[in-house]
């Protein structure tokens, strides 16, 4: 019984072994190139995959919250080597950029989440859509009777026809 959780014990960290080791000639054609790229992969790399940190989206504050916690569980770096691990980091894999919605094909749940509509102004924009056809101009948007203006022209950025 004993033998048979040393062997799966073995067989994880091999397998762990081998996927660190995988990490630098897979890291340097999925990171992007930059100044910190190197860091990255030489700090970084020891533990994480290339896939795991283009996986995160954040802020500065994020990424320094982030790289705190692994020199908390004792990631080796110099402090240089870490600012520019941060700059990096923030540079190449900051907040995402919200993706615009499209006012002819958003739900109602959309239009609430990204236009910041009410439940009854997302319904009007709903119902006169598939009464009037597809919308053409942010004006026509906002010449939907029972939705307020002002929410439309704020959050014009946001919206794809």
């Amino acid at each position: 019984m004993e033998l048979g959780i040393f062997m799966r014990f073995s067989t994880t960290i091999i397998a762990s072994v081998a996927a660190i080791g995988l990490f630098s000639t897979t890291a340097l054609a999925d990171l992007p190139p930059g100044k910190g790229h190197d860091e990255t992969v030489k700090v970084c790399g020891k533990c994480h995959s290339a896939e795991q940190a283009a996986s995160l989206h954040q802020s500065r504050t994020g990424w320094e919250e982030t790289i705190a916690k692994m020199v908390s569980m004792g990631s080796e770096g110099t402090d240089d080597e870490y600012e520019n691990i941060l700059n990096y980091l923030v540079s190449n894999f900051g907040p995402e950029k919200p993706k615009p919605v499209s006012i002819n094909k958003a739900t109602p749940v959309e239009l609430e989440a990204v236009l910041g509509l009410t439940k009854a102004e997302s319904a009007a924009v709903i119902a006169y859509r598939t009464e009037k056809g597809d919308f053409k101009t942010i004006d026509d948007v906002k010449a939907v009777p029972g939705v307020d203006a002002k929410k439309i022209e704020a959050k014009k950025a946001r919206l794809a026809f």
